[in-house]
């Protein structure tokens, strides 16, 4: 699933090729005559609750996109008024497991996973969503609403005292944590991995018991992980493609996620795995060392630590 590098990198690449364009028509390629365009619309347009109009297609038809940013792992188009909106709204794009959104120059061709297709004003320009388990969704709602505040804050952006303050205020593990999106936006297991092996800390650690410094080594962990894999374009390990069809190459810089076994690039010891809110997570047990306390306390509880 598309983190926050690859969101941010998808992000810087259309932004070109998109902003102050106007969104000409929309398709649903995947739909057929035998009604398959609504069943398709319905899966794409996944939140009913944010009221996303049943017309989207005549909804967005001639709005115009005045920017794309990232939200967390979301893309969002802001879009002006037309149609009849009373304000300006929001196009919430989330990829899912397999979803890619790629400027095109040529409407075709189209997958059998193409399941929409935008025509830009600009002369062969066409944005294509692609999505084979269709896990991912687009959702249309007012600018000023309350669709994305539910997120916590960005990890690029929160400054280290605000960080701080939220470690201690929770007693998770710090692995889980970081996989929270209510606690910080963009975060995945790639990353919450790879963070923590630069801040040489243990992913079972418990977020409330950190030391000052250790929150300031996980900070800067965290920071300096997602600039060099913004850097890199992302890490395509499955499906994963920027705006304009190129893959990243972070997952060669990778210096534990999918290693288990493998010796760890600082001290030669085995790299382990471990599941941690059901999620595998990729640690080496000597340069992220959890104390005997700590250790004795999370196999008393069940929890099977490494």
């Amino acid at each position: 699933m598309p983190e926050l590098p690859e969101v941010e990198t998808i992000v810087r690449t259309l932004r070109p090729f998109v902003t102050g364009r106007r969104i000409v028509d929309a398709e649903l390629p995947s739909a057929n005559a035998n009604g398959a365009g609504a069943s398709i619309l319905r899966r794409i347009l996944r939140e009913p609750e944010w009221r996303v109009p049943s017309d989207f297609v005549s909804a967005i038809r001639g709005t115009l996109i005045q920017g794309v940013r990232r939200h967390g792992k979301h893309l969002v188009f802001d879009l002006g008024t037309s149609n009849g909106a009373k304000s300006p709204r929001c196009l919430l794009i989330h990829l899912g497991m397999t979803g890619r959104l790629t400027c095109e120059t040529t409407p075709e061709p189209r997958s059998a996973h193409t399941h929409l297709v935008l025509s830009l004003d600009e002369p062969g320009r066409w944005i294509h969503y692609t999505d084979i388990r269709r896990f991912g969704r687009w959702q249309l709602f007012e600018a000023s609403g309350e669709a994305l505040r539910s997120l916590g804050p960005d990890p690029l952006e929160i400054p280290f005292a605000e960080f701080a303050a939220l470690l201690r205020s929770r007693r998770a593990m710090l692995k889980s944590l970081l996989l929270d999106q209510r606690f910080l936006r963009g975060l995945g297991n790639i990353y919450a991995d790879e963070s923590l092996f630069r801040a040489r800390i243990h992913p079972a650690v418990l977020a409330g018991r950190l030391t000052r410094q250790q929150a300031r080594r996980i900070h800067w962990g965290i920071r300096e992980t997602l600039r060099l894999a913004i850097a890199a374009g992302g890490s395509s390990i499955a499906n994963y493609v920027d705006g304009l069809g190129n893959s990243g190459y972070f997952q060669h810089e990778h210096l534990v996620y999918r290693r288990t076994g493998e010796p760890c690039v600082r001290c030669g010891c085995r790299i382990r795995k471990m599941l941690i809110a059901s999620r595998s997570t990729h640690f080496c047990p000597r340069c992220q060392r959890l104390s005997r306390r700590v250790r004795k306390t999370a196999r008393a509880s069940g929890r099977g630590v490494a």
